[in-house]
């Protein structure tokens, strides 16, 4: 028999043993209770859930900032917006930050593609908009919805 639960706000999440995860797949984005041990708490694993989906407009935001601000530095320095072996590149030009990408810009490109709720943080995994070669986000959070890490 198949292991369904509701989450209010969100919908039903189908249980993977696979996975030893329930997955709500409906929508723009996944959503994913991780079960990572048999001490894990469902109930509260839904709560969690359930707060965030209030919160999730602003957490989105705020989110998308702090990832921006985490890794803008590493695309501009390693995934750069111009040819580096265009004869005609004004390296004056690049060396003034004429080429970076913005905080806003990064925000605008990158996409949530799956919120993940663990007992002790929540990942989230982004789309990068290819400003990354295609690359996914991978970004860390803790339990009051401030950021401990993004990667790709």
């Amino acid at each position: 028999m198949e292991k369904i639960i509701k989450v209010d706000g969100i919908g039903h999440f189908k249980y993977s043993s696979e996975l030893k995860s329930y997955i709500h797949n409906e929508g723009k984005v996944q959503w994913t209770l991780k079960l990572e041990d048999g001490s894990t708490d469902i109930d509260i694993l839904v709560s969690k859930a359930e707060l965030l989906f209030v919160e999730f407009e602003r957490f989105e935001q705020v989110a998308k900032i702090e990832i921006a601000e985490e890794l803008l530095d590493y695309k501009n320095d390693f995934w750069p917006e111009y040819d580096e072996n265009d004869v005609e590149l004004d390296w004056d030009a690049v060396d003034a930050g004429e080429y970076d990408l913005t905080t806003e810009e990064f925000v605008e490109l990158i996409s949530l593609f799956i919120v993940e709720i663990r007992s002790t943080e929540i990942y989230c995994e982004y789309l990068d908009g290819d400003l990354l070669g295609g690359h996914r986000i991978h970004a860390y959070f803790n339990n009051d919805y401030k950021l401990i890490k993004a990667e790709i």
